[in-house]
Parts: C-alpha cells; structure tokens; sequence
C-alpha cells in the first residue's frame, strides 16, 4: 500500500519548480509564499482541465483577498501551459485570461509527495493541496466534487483554517532537510504523523464501560446486525457539448466515399420553456435576441451572416430563398413548396456568409444549429458547430447581462438538454451523411432494411437522386456526443463496403 511521503500537518518541500504566470516562464518555490496560504490545484493534463482550473481562476480574487494564492500544477512543459493560456477559449484554452500561475513537475516528484501521481499513467492526480503562512501542509486531498464546487469548497476550508492554526511544536522539523530536498520517511516509506496524542491523558475518567445508557445502545446495535450505510450526496451536473477541438481533431473521418456530413444542435433557451411550443410574444422576443446575437458585435468572421425573418418573405420570395444548394445539404429544401412553412411569425433562418452554417429560429424547436460541408471532412464540419455553440453562449451571457433574466444558457432536464427532436436524446446532437449507393439502389428495401438493422441506422432515399440516401445513426439514451460520431463514422463506413459488395453481386457498372 502507498502512503504520503509527508505527514500532515508537515513542513512543506522546499526547492524550485518552474512554471508559467501572466509574465511568462519563470521558477517559484514554496518558500516564496510564506506569510500567506498557499493553495496547490493538481490536475492530470492540459487541454483536458479548462473548467477544472477556471474554476479556480474565478475565485483566484477571493483568495487573494483572505491572502491566499492559487496555483496548478501538472507534468506538461512550461511552454505547454503558456501555449495553453493564450489559446482562444472556443478552441480549450483561457484566452490569455487565466489568473492562476501553472507550474511543471514533469518528474512528478512534487505531486508524488502528497500521494497524487500515478507513475503508470505519468500524470497527476486530480487534488487539491493547501499550505499555510507558516510553511505547514495542512491540507490534501482528491474529490468527486464538481469543479466549481471544489474551488468553493477549498476557499471555505481556507478561511477555516485560518481560524484553527496548528501549534509549531506539533509539526516535527527535519534536520537532515535541505531546501530541495524531500521530507524524511519511516523505513515503511510513510512519515509517521508529527502531532503527539497521549492516550492516557485522552482516556483518564473516561471508562464508561458501565453506563447503563450505553450498554442499552450497543444491545441494540447488536440487533441490528449492522449500520446502515452512510448517505452519499450527489451533485446534479451541468451537460455540455462534450466535444471541445482537442478531441474533435482525435475523432476519425470516414473513409467510404460521402457527398455530403452535416452536423446538428437541437436547443431551447432557459427563460423561454422547454421546447418550441411557446407564445407568439415569446416567438417575437427570441427572434429579436438571436438577430442580436448573431451579429457582428459577437460572432467571429467566419460565422458573421445574414439573419431573414421567415415573415418577410412572399411566396415567391420563399421559393428562391429554399431554393439552394445549402437548403438541399440540410435537407430544408422542401420549404420551397407553397403553404410548406406556416405561422411564419417570429420564425427565421439565419446564414453564414460562407453557406456552410444556419441556424434556425421557432422551427420545431426554438433553436436548431446546422453544420455541414461536402465531402469526407467531417472533423471540419464538427469544429464549426462547436465554436458556433460556444460563440451564441457566451453572447447570450452577454446580452443576458444588462437585462433582468435570472437564467441563461440552454433549457436543461434529467442531465440532458431539453428538445423534440425524436429519437435524439440528451445530448441534443446529430450527425447525417449523404451517400451515393448504387449497390442498395439496386437491391431494392429488402436489403436496405437489413443494412439498417446490422449496423442500427436510418436510410432513406433522397427526393433529388435515384441512388442517394442519407444515413443517420439509432442512438442509445446513453450515447455521449464523441460515441454518436465514432458509432456514425464506423456504420458509414462499413455500409460502404457492403455497397461496393452487392455493386459487383449485382453487376453494377458505375458511370461518370
């Protein structure tokens, strides 16, 4: 069994250890922080802990204000953490906004002392450490917690401990130390706690072996057999779109030929209800906040456009507008077909200007984001949805700000997000992909439905093309939004293979 190699309340290592702040690369050292409390958050790695020190970087003002520092700490470079601060935060860094310091301990040798460094994985544990103005480690552990629950937990254990300080000769001084090197250990590898506890004294009048009150408690516990385990609290958490660039750029695309990957977010906004059934006020309120939205003010370049207002259109107008080689990848083309679009109040559509995102308005759900792109490239067609979603969050934050709304963000339930998109389940997202399959064209339903029900998809033949289908994934309640496209990408692909085998079955001869 593996024990912390420092007893706590300890003296905290000394040394230096290099690392990066707001300034650049530097070195710190433990010492450097006496006379105040010093709060150590390690985490397992960059680019995968943006909340988690966020978290801390929000506070980081509070703590200061108790004279308290906080500081991260993991096994990446100095240039990794300063490469990952001034990374944009809709790409997973901080923007240059992190308040904290982020030190390197790329041989674990500092996470290790307090027991929060796996060797096998080379990397530290999630934990939080806090030192105190006298030099004294007075607190380590890890959590379950959420993020922002540990940073505020950890700044009411500060201020707790401010108030009970530990007594200087129940911390034992190792006379062999030297400023880098680490605390002294048992022959077990454990420092034996510092702090003496006198039995005898801790027991004098206190045999209560006799009390009758007792006897009669203990006779019952006998009873019972057991104690009842204790009750553990859950925290509900917040669902995110899961998938930030780092991972998007690991994901795979396919390799089976395909025209056409769109990709889509179903959401409906906190204040305004749980789904697209909502007054024609509320209608005409959310359409003028997402006109605002959208604008330049708030969006990137690549996602600035043209908001139109369904309203506004004749029918002769509505036909050129759905009209479009961007309404026929989304599959919105039928919407040129008169009386297809009614109640057209408070509904619209909004386009980039590089027709390969839209966003539309009061259609089934209050918002629905689309992502699409010709061709294979669907890692490129996930990055842009994520930083549209990102974007449209925090402007809304923004323009939430100076209005009276006590929520903000997207109409949550059950840990998912709420939407009516059927057979689309908490995490509100789909992909489609749009295949030329003469195989199956051929073939006939017989075999589309087989195919559909081996690899657990949907195929439809498309209106435009005898032989074009779209294909999209039966997701489970429990598919999270990287498996809805690891599953995509691999049916895909393997009903590509299947085409080509009931092309030469069938004697098929492809023609260009």
């Amino acid at each position: 069994m593996k024990f912390s190699m420092l007893a706590v309340p300890g003296s905290a290592p000394g040394g230096f250890i290099s690392g990066v702040d707001s300034k650049g690369e530097t070195a710190f050292s433990i010492n450097d922080y006496k006379g105040k409390f010093l709060v150590i958050v390690f985490y397992h790695g960059d680019w995968e802990c943006q909340e988690y020190l966020q978290a801390f970087s929000d506070l980081q003002e509070k703590f200061r204000s108790v004279k308290a520092e906080v500081v991260g700490c993991s096994i990446d470079s100095s240039k990794g953490h300063l490469v990952w601060m001034k990374t944009d935060k809709s790409d997973g860094g901080f923007g240059g906004k992190l308040q904290i310091a982020l030190w390197t301990d790329t041989s674990g040798s500092l996470s290790d002392q307090f027991d929060l460094y796996d060797k096998e994985e080379n990397q530290c544990l999630d934990g939080v450490v806090i030192i105190d103005d006298a030099g004294v480690v007075r607190h380590a552990m890890t959590t379950s917690l959420e993020c922002a629950d540990t940073a505020t937990n950890t700044f009411e254990l500060v201020n707790m401990l401010k108030k009970y300080k530990v007594d200087a000769k129940d911390v034992k001084k190792s006379s062999s130390k030297t400023s880098s090197s680490l605390p002294s250990s048992s022959s077990s590898g454990r420092e034996v706690s510092p702090v003496k506890i006198s039995r005898e004294e801790l027991e004098k009048d206190w045999d209560v072996s006799e009390d009758p009150e007792l006897i009669k408690v203990l006779n019952m516990a006998k009873m019972l057999g057991r104690a009842q385990p204790p009750k553990v609290q859950t925290y509900a958490k917040n669902p995110l779109f899961n998938l930030l660039p780092l991972a998007i750029r690991r994901l795979s695309n396919p390799r089976a030929p395909v025209k056409c990957c769109t990709a889509s977010l179903f959401r409906n906004l906190a204040g305004f209800g749980p789904n697209g059934d909502i007054s024609k006020n509320q209608k005409l309120q959310l359409e003028n906040l997402m006109k605002k939205v959208m604008g330049v003010a708030y969006m990137p370049e690549d996602l600035t456009g043209k908001f139109t207002s369904l309203s506004s259109l004749n029918q002769r107008e509505q036909t050129k507008f759905f009209d479009t080689t961007l309404m026929d990848l989304t599959g919105d083309s039928y919407m040129k077909e008169p009386n297809s679009v009614k109640d057209t109040e408070g509904k619209g559509v909004f386009v980039n200007n590089y027709s390969n995102f839209v966003l539309w308005v009061n259609c089934e759900d209050q918002l629905r984001l689309v992502s699409v792109a010709k061709g294979q490239d669907l890692k490129y067609v996930l990055l842009r949805l994520q930083k549209a979603v990102a974007r449209i969050e925090e402007a809304l934050k923004m323009v939430f700000s100076t209005k009276s709304c006590q929520q903000r963000g997207f109409t949550t339930a059950n840990g998912g997000f709420s939407h009516s998109r059927r057979e689309v389940y908490g995490t509100g997202f789909e992909t489609t992909f749009t295949m030329e399959l003469l195989g199956f064209g051929r073939a006939g339903r017989d075999e589309m439905e087989k195919a559909s029900r081996e690899l657990n998809i949907k195929m439809e033949k498309n209106r435009n093309g005898l032989n074009t289908f779209t294909v999209v994934l039966r997701q489970g309640p429990d598919d999270t939004e990287q498996e809805i496209v690891t599953k995509s990408v691999e049916a895909v692909d393997t009903l590509g293979k299947m085409d080509k085998e009931l092309q030469s079955r069938l004697g098929v001869k492809l023609t260009l």
